[in-house]
C-alpha cells in the first residue's frame, strides 16, 4: 500500500465556463484520485468569487476545493493535468499537516472573583519583578569606620 498523505487542492476556473466544462475538470481530478486508489475526503464548490488581483485578464473566478488522501506521485499528476487545462486559471496544492491536530479549547472566563495568584503571576512579560522589601531606614546615620592619617 503506498504512503497516502492528505492534501488540499484548490483550483479557480474561468468565470465564463459552462457547467459541462466545470464538471469535466472536476471529473478529471476525481478520476486521477480514483485510479491511484486515493480517496476524496471533502469536495466544496465555493462558487464565483472576486479575485484579489487580475489573473489571466479575469477579475472573478469559480473556486473549487478538494481535500484528498493520495500518494505524492498522484499529486504531481493532478497538478500536471490542472496546468494543462485551459479553463483552469489558477490552482494550488498544499500538503495538509494540521488536520489531525485537535483544537485547543480555552476556558471560559466568568465575571466572578479571581483566585489568589502566586507571587509574580499575572505580570506583563518583561515587567520588573517586585524585589524583597527594604529594611526601614533609621534617622541616625550608621557609624562608619574612618581611619585617620594623623597619629595622635
Amino acid at each position: 500500500m503506498p504512503n497516502l498523505l492528505k492534501y488540499d487542492i484548490i483550483y479557480i476556473l474561468d468565470p465564463n465556463s459552462t457547467a459541462e466544462e466545470m464538471a469535466a475538470v472536476g471529473a478529471k481530478v476525481e478520476q486521477i484520485v480514483g485510479d491511484a486508489k486515493g480517496t476524496i475526503l471533502k469536495k466544496d464548490d465555493w462558487g464565483k468569487r472576486r479575485l484579489a488581483y487580475m489573473v489571466k485578464k479575469h477579475r472573478e473566478g469559480h473556486y473549487v476545493f478538494y481535500h484528498v488522501s493520495v500518494s505524492p506521485e498522484t499529486v504531481a499528476e493532478i497538478a500536471r493535468n490542472l496546468r494543462l487545462m485551459e479553463k483552469v486559471i489558477k490552482f494550488s496544492v498544499v500538503k495538509d499537516t494540521i488536520s489531525h491536530l485537535k483544537a485547543k479549547v480555552k476556558p471560559v472566563r466568568t465575571g466572578g472573583v479571581r483566585p489568589p495568584a502566586a507571587e509574580g503571576a499575572g505580570q506583563r512579560p518583561g515587567a520588573p519583578r517586585p524585589s524583597a522589601p527594604k529594611p526601614p531606614e533609621s534617622a541616625a546615620p550608621a557609624p562608619s569606620a574612618h581611619v585617620s592619617d594623623t597619629n595622635p
